[in-house]
């Protein structure tokens, strides 16, 4: 059988999945843990927002700079991923409407993403999973690299978490949304960096 597409080459989408969540991880992993600006560093450290037990807050508060690294990493690595997510700016704007501030509008509409984001591998045409609806490398793709992290995170600890681990997945892909929301903030909604 003949190629149909002799300019593109046949890969496995697997392991191609794999290299990508490994190479995303990787710079991750290497950057220190940001501490972003006004509105989004107010929103990512928002303790009155949790998915965690009381105990895990410091679990919690490192998964949410893992996933907002995440995102800052797509973005230098992969083309697709330096786009904004504009559907983001309008909810950001009808929270900002209930809210008149900028650091809770992002905090709203992250908590509601990431409770709504399935646990499991989420499906491209499940309503609920948004990470789908950020331009990049997809929701597979975040949705393996946020359980690597938690992986790593959990691996060598004295003590088990409570509940199920991967519950854990929430608070990654709130700070995943932090950054997007970030990127989404129409103009004047935060100081100049």
């Amino acid at each position: 059988m003949t190629n149909p597409r002799p300019d593109v080459i046949a890969v496995d989408s697997g392991l191609a999945g794999k290299t990508i969540v490994e190479a995303v991880f990787t710079k991750v992993q290497e950057r220190v843990a940001p501490t972003p600006p006004d509105p989004a560093g107010p929103a990512l450290d928002d303790a009155t927002i949790a998915f965690a037990d009381n105990d895990e807050a410091a679990l919690e508060m490192r998964l949410r700079r893992a996933g907002y690294l995440a995102r800052v990493v797509e973005a230098e690595l992969f083309e697709p991923a330096r786009q904004t997510a504009v559907w983001l700016t309008p909810r950001l704007q009808e929270q900002f409407a209930l809210t008149g501030d900028w650091s809770a509008s992002i905090g709203a509409t992250c908590a509601q993403l990431a409770r709504a984001e399935p646990v499991g591998k989420p499906h491209p045409d499940d309503p609920a999973a948004a990470t789908w609806r950020v331009p990049g490398p997809g929701g597979h793709v975040r949705h393996y690299l946020a359980r690597r992290t938690i992986e790593e995170l959990l691996q060598g600890r004295d003590r088990a978490i409570t509940g199920d681990p991967a519950d854990l997945k929430l608070p990654w892909v709130y700070g995943f949304f932090v950054r997007a929301c970030e990127e989404a903030l129409p103009d004047g909604a935060s100081p100049p960096v």
